[in-house]
Parts: structure tokens; C-alpha cells; sequence
């Protein structure tokens, strides 16, 4: 505790505070896993694991979903955290959000502006905290060996064949139309014939197949997938935490979280994901991406689909962006 007697500094600017947080709110719970580390069951050292890389974002999660992502039971998190001091996961997720205070108060602006008119804050609180974790996990998944091998065959394949069933027809498809102003060969496989030769028959060495699914129990998903590995035809799947049927076919599986406190399961973190496919492939490509964005351009000006609006880049420079009339 500081001195009263002395003037409080000023306080540091937003990066700084941070790692000053971190430190000190850090600290003692990351000694804490390091120094009792050897004393830790198999299943206790796959939670501390998981807590340590993921101090950020446990604020977000629920006991489940860290079950979930640690590989054990959720039972077993509760009693971990008991161990640790902390009287429950609330606790615990208590003292890591003092470290993230600008990423609370965030998640207070919003639910503090949307209880004018409704009353389920609480409920919508835990939804929105899953979804800004679901977010940053689909980020982290850019830093994986995986996520470069998948980058690697959506740039040097020939053909890239996009397929999306029931819910999620709608966002493989955008991914597909999408990824074609990066590069050419991109192709959305509709099944119109109920065949899928459009894929089937496609040289194993020249394309690859991107299935986008999120209902473990679909049909059409897992029968395509199977076909494509009998024939060498390599397949990336992005599905949700809980299509476990993905790993069958390939290792290529990248996974979103998609269970909120909605309705309907969010696909928000699907969406992020495939965008940043999209972006590394176009960094990936470099100019000839650039190079393909223009003549799709001028296609779309051809045809007077698009309107031209002027948008800042991540560069602060003005980049020209085209919107559907």
C-alpha cells in the first residue's frame, strides 16, 4: 500500500498499466502453480496449464468450459481452485479481472446502456463474457503450427472447394465469396446433384476441401469428409468445441466457441476465424492479393454492383471499400 503522505503518480498510459497489473495482480497465483507444480495430479497440471495461458481470458469462462478446454471434469477445476485459496471460481476470476480493469469497465458500458430497457443484465453479462472469450481463443489460434499448415494449402492449392451445411451454408459461403478477392480457384460446392462431383472429382494434389459445421450430428458433413479423405483430398474443418466428429478425417480442425447465453449458439467466433483465414492468406499472398482484389473490383464495377465509399485501413491510410447497392 502506498504512503499517504505521498502524492499518488500520475496515472500510466493504457499499455503500461496493464503490465503493472499484471504483475502485481498476477503474482502470487503465478508462483503459486510454478512452486507447487510437482505436487499437481495429472489432471491438476492440465488446469494450471491451461490457467497459465490464458490469465486474460478465465475472466470470460465458466467452470465448464474450462473442464472443457483443460481435458477434465468440471468437478475437478472447482476443487483445483479450492486448493489455489480462492473460495470459488468467481473468486479466482475476481482477482484476474483487477489486472484487465479497462476490459471490465467495458462489459459494464454496455450491459449498464442495454438495462434501460431490458432486466436480464445478469443473464446477458455471462453471455457477453463468453463471447469476448470465444473471440480471443479464435485469435489465439493464429500463433498454432496448425493454423500455417492450413494457411499453406489455401495459398499453394489450386482449387479451394468451400462447403457449409444447414446453419452454417450461409457463412461458408460468405467465407467463399470472400476469399476469392484474395486469390482465384475458390469455389462454393452446392451439391445441387447431390453428387458433390464438383469436389469428388477434383486432383487430390491440386485442391483441398473447407468444411464449415457446427451440429455433431449432421449428416451430410461427416459423409463428405470421408469420401474426400478415401480420396487424399485434403480437408480443413472449422466447427465448434463440441464437433469432436471433425478429428476423424483430419488434424486440420480449427474450433470456435459458440456457446452463449442466446437463443441460439453464436457464430460469432466461426466468423472471426474464417476472417482471419482470409487475412492470412492475403498477407500471405502480398501483391498478388492486392493484385486480385483490383480485378475483382473491376468486375464488380462492370457490373454496377458495388458502391465505392473511402474507409480508413489499419495503416490510417484510406483504402477503397465496395458495398452492395
Amino acid at each position: 500500500m502506498a504512503d499517504a503522505g505521498k502524492p499518488m503518480p500520475e496515472k500510466a498510459p493504457r499499455s503500461h498499466g496493464r503490465a503493472r497489473g499484471r504483475r502485481t495482480g498476477l503474482k502470487t497465483l503465478e508462483e503459486t502453480l510454478r512452486k507447487r507444480s510437482h505436487e499437481f495430479t495429472p489432471a491438476e497440471r492440465a488446469i494450471a496449464a491451461y490457467l497459465r495461458e490464458n490469465f486474460s481470458s478465465i475472466p470470460f469462462e465458466t467452470g465448464a468450459s474450462i473442464a472443457t478446454s483443460a481435458g477434465v471434469s468440471e468437478m475437478s477445476v472447482i476443487r483445483f481452485i479450492r486448493s489455489l485459496g480462492f473460495a470459488n471460481l468467481r473468486e479466482l476470476k475476481d482477482r484476474l479481472r483487477a489486472s484487465y480493469p479497462e476490459e471490465e469497465q467495458i462489459v459494464d458500458d454496455v450491459l449498464d446502456r442495454f438495462q434501460v430497457r431490458h432486466d436480464d443484465v445478469d443473464h446477458l453479462r455471462t453471455s457477453l463474457e463468453l463471447e469476448l472469450c470465444a473471440v480471443l481463443k479464435a485469435y489465439e489460434l493464429v500463433a498454432t503450427d496448425r493454423w500455417q499448415k492450413i494457411v499453406d494449402l489455401l495459398t499453394r492449392r489450386r482449387f479451394i472447394h468451400v462447403a457449409g451445411f444447414q446453419a452454417t451454408k450461409g457463412t461458408a459461403l460468405d467465407f467463399a465469396n470472400r476469399l476469392k478477392y484474395a486469390r482465384s480457384g475458390v469455389r462454393f460446392a452446392e451439391g445441387s446433384a447431390g453428387t458433390y462431383s464438383e469436389v469428388l472429382e477434383s486432383d487430390p494434389k491440386e485442391s483441398c476441401l473447407v468444411l464449415v459445421d457446427t451440429v455433431a450430428y449432421a449428416r451430410r458433413a461427416p459423409l463428405l469428409a470421408r469420401k474426400a479423405k478415401e480420396m487424399g483430398l485434403p480437408v480443413v474443418i472449422v466447427t465448434d468445441r463440441f464437433s469432436h466428429w471433425a478429428y476423424e478425417f483430419t488434424d486440420l480442425v480449427l474450433e470456435g466457441y459458440t456457446h452463449v447465453k442466446t437463443f441460439w449458439d453464436s457464430t460469432a467466433s466461426l466468423n472471426v476465424i474464417l476472417n482471419l483465414l482470409i487475412n492470412s492468406v492475403a498477407a500471405r499472398l502480398g501483391a498478388k492479393a492486392e493484385d486480385r482484389f483490383r480485378l475483382l473490383g473491376e468486375f464488380g464495377d462492370y457490373f454496377q454492383e458495388f458502391e465505392r465509399v473511402r474507409r480508413p485501413n489499419g495503416n490510417g491510410r484510406n483504402r477503397p471499400h465496395r458495398q452492395q447497392r
